[in-house]
Order: C-alpha cells, then structure tokens, then sequence
C-alpha cells in the first residue's frame, strides 16, 4: 500500500484523465456560449466551469500549483460573465411567468442588461478561444 503523501500511480492516471476530460467539455462550452441567442449554453457553461473547477482543486496534488491558481483565476472571471447573462434569463423567465403588464419596463431593461453581459461573455470566450486557452491550459497543468 502506498504511503499518505504518495498516491498511487493509478491515481495519478485518472486524476490526470478526468482533467482532460472535463476541459475538452469545458472547451466546447465555452465555443458554444460565444455563439449569440442560446440561454441553455450559458448555463451548460456554468456547470462546466464548476465541474472542471472543482477537479482542479480535487486532483490538486496531481496539477502545478502556480499554472492551477492562473487557471481557477480566469474560470472566476468567466463564471461571473456567465452568471451576469443566466441571472438575467432566470429573472426574465421569472417575469414571463407573472404575466403582469406593469413590469414591461423591467422587462426591457432586464434583456437590455442581458444582451450587455452576454456580449461582455462572448467577448471574453473569444479573448480565450484565441489565446488557445485549452491547449495553453494542457501544456500549464501537464495533461
């Protein structure tokens, strides 16, 4: 049996395996949300920002620490370009469902809020998808 501080090479394996795995989702998530008018892409995005996120800091003995921290750092910032435009959809689906004719004007301002975050959002998935972020992100963490 392997010492505490010494995983076993089988752990590494997989702990390296599922990180690959989870960023080609991540990658084409991201390619997905910076495409206009899919709300449902937003939210697949955020769910592969936590999921890829939370391996990291699991498998985080297996992963360079210094590359790890920069990574975590630009998934935050795309977390919260995509929680601006899913918070907005959930409101305004929120909205839809009252059915009130005096909230028209919190309506408008809402989508308006809305096509201003997402453009923020696509702006920045493009900004990474230019840089290779993916393949930039491999080479960091030595996948």
């Amino acid at each position: 049996m392997a010492a505490v501080g010494n995983p076993p090479p089988v752990m590494r394996a997989f702990a390296l395996q599922q990180t690959r795995t989870l960023l080609r989702r991540l990658a084409f998530q991201m390619s997905r949300a910076a495409r206009p008018g899919d709300p449902e892409a937003i939210h697949d995005l955020r769910v592969a920002i936590r999921r890829f996120s939370r391996c990291l800091r699991v498998f985080s003995q297996f992963l360079p620490g210094g590359k790890r921290r920069k990574v975590r750092r630009d998934l935050t910032r795309v977390m919260d370009l995509a929680a601006a435009v899913r918070d907005r959809d959930i409101a305004l689906d929120l909205l839809r469902q009252a059915r009130t004719p005096a909230i028209a004007a919190l309506s408008a301002t809402l989508r308006r809020e809305r096509r201003d975050a997402e453009t923020r959002l696509r702006a920045a998935a493009g900004s990474l998808a230019r840089q290779s972020f993916s393949q930039k992100w491999r080479i960091w963490l030595r996948l």
